[in-house]
C-alpha cells in the first residue's frame, strides 16, 4: 500500500539488552523446568535437587543459548528473528519506541494452519503455497495510481489472477474523501483480462460516523463493477509524520473498523481487514474482529502470524511486466472469491 511512508522496524537492539533479556528468560524457564522433571512423581519415590545442581543447570543452559545467539549473530541474523525463535509462544514485534513486544497468543482466537515448509519462492520471487504437492494459492496485485499505467493482459500472462485496486482515501491530515484516479481504468481493463477484482479504502475516520461515511463512500464507487474479492479497509500507522488515527484507543479503532465491515458485508460484500503485524496485534482488539477476514502484511518468505487470514501481502517491491511504476505488491490468496 502506498500510503505508508516507510520504517525499518529490525533496529537491532544494544547487545548487553539482548543478552539480559535472554538470560533473564532462560533462568525463569531453566527454573521451572527444573522444578517439573523433579516434582514428586504419583506412587514415585520423592527426588530431590541440591541448589549446587540448580545453578549447574542455569549456567549449561544460558551458555548454549548465549553460544547460539553469538553464532547467529555474526551470520548476519537479525536480533528480532532470534528473539521469534527463542519465544515461540509470543508474537514478538518492536513498537513505536523502538521497543521489544512480547504479546500473548490468545488462545481463544482460530489460529491459521498454514506449514512454512509449503511455501515456495521461485527465481522470480513469486511466492506459492502448496497442499500434497499441489499449488493452491492464488496468485494476485494490490494497485493504486502509485503504479502508473498497467497492462493487465501481461500481469494475466505472468499468472495474475486477481487484482485489489484503491479505489479511493481519507487523507491522513485534512480527513478529506479522494477518489483514486486509477480505479475506473484498472478495473475495467483488469475484468477485460479475467482478473478478478477486489478494492480497498485507505482509512483515516476518527469515528464511527467517518467510518460509515467511508463505507457508502466505496459502495458508490464500487457500484458499476463486478468486485468478487474482498471490499477492505486499509488503516495504517504513518510513520514519521503526525496523522489523523495515532490518538486513537484499541476500543475506538476496533469500533471503527466493525462499523465500516459491517455496513460492507450489509450491502452483500467479503469485508476485509488489512494491516501489518504491529497493526492487528498492537492496536486492535481481535477477540472482536474474528468473523471479519485478514488480509496481513508481512515481506519474508513466510508469514509470521498465528491466527486466521486470507490475503498476504509478501512484497511492496516486486518487478512485474507490464507495470510502468517501479514495483508492485504481490499477494497470495488462500482462498478463490467468487
Amino acid at each position: 500500500m502506498k500510503q505508508k511512508k516507510s520504517f525499518n522496524p529490525l533496529l537491532i537492539t544494544t547487545i548487553i539488552f539482548f543478552i539480559t533479556t535472554i538470560i533473564a528468560s532462560v533462568l525463569v524457564f531453566v527454573v521451572s523446568s527444573n522444578s517439573k522433571k523433579h516434582s514428586k512423581p504419583a506412587s514415585a519415590q520423592e527426588v530431590t535437587i541440591s541448589d549446587e545442581e540448580i545453578a549447574q543447570y542455569k549456567s549449561e543452559e544460558r551458555e548454549d543459548i548465549l553460544s547460539d545467539m553469538k553464532l547467529r549473530l555474526v551470520n548476519g541474523e537479525a536480533s528480532l528473528s532470534i528473539f521469534k525463535s527463542y519465544f515461540p509462544d509470543n508474537i514478538v514485534y518492536i513498537n513505536n519506541k523502538n521497543e521489544y513486544v512480547f504479546a500473548e497468543i490468545l488462545p481463544e482466537l482460530a489460529k491459521n494452519s498454514y506449514k512454512d515448509e509449503n511455501f515456495k519462492e521461485d527465481d522470480n520471487g513469486i511466492i506459492t503455497y502448496s497442499d500434497n504437492g499441489k499449488v493452491i494459492s492464488h496468485m494476485g496485485i494490490d494497485a493504486s495510481k502509485f503504479q502508473g499505467s498497467i497492462d493487465f493482459k501481461k500481469l494475466k500472462d505472468q499468472g495474475v489472477e486477481f487484482a485489489i485496486l484503491r479505489c479511493g482515501f481519507r487523507s491522513y491530515g485534512s480527513g478529506t474523501l479522494n477518489k483514486d484516479s486509477s480505479f475506473e481504468t484498472f478495473a475495467k481493463d483488469a475484468a477485460k483480462n479475467d482478473i478478478k477484482i477486489g478494492t480497498y479504502f485507505f482509512s483515516s475516520a476518527i469515528t464511527t460516523t467517518e467510518a460509515l461515511e467511508e463505507a457508502e463512500y466505496v459502495l458508490d464507487i464500487i457500484k458499476p463493477y463486478n468486485i468478487t474479492y474482498p471490499v477492505v479497509l486499509d488503516f495504517e500507522e504513518i510513520a514519521g509524520d503526525t496523522y489523523r488515527q495515532e490518538n486513537l484507543s484499541e476500543e475506538e479503532l476496533t469500533d471503527i473498523i466493525i462499523t465500516f465491515c459491517d455496513r460492507i458485508e450489509k450491502a452483500g460484500y467479503t469485508p476485509m481487514i488489512y494491516s501489518n503485524l504491529k497493526g492487528f496485534i498492537g492496536r486492535l482488539d481481535l477477540t472482536r474482529l474474528e468473523k471479519y477476514e485478514k488480509w496481513f502484511a508481512y515481506y519474508s518468505g513466510t508469514p509470521y502470524f498465528p491466527y486466521e487470514f486470507s490475503i498476504w501481502q509478501y512484497t511492496e517491491s516486486a518487478k512485474l511486466d507490464g507495470v510502468s511504476g517501479n514495483t508492485i505488491d504481490l499477494n497470495i490468496s488462500f482462498k478463490d472469491y467468487n
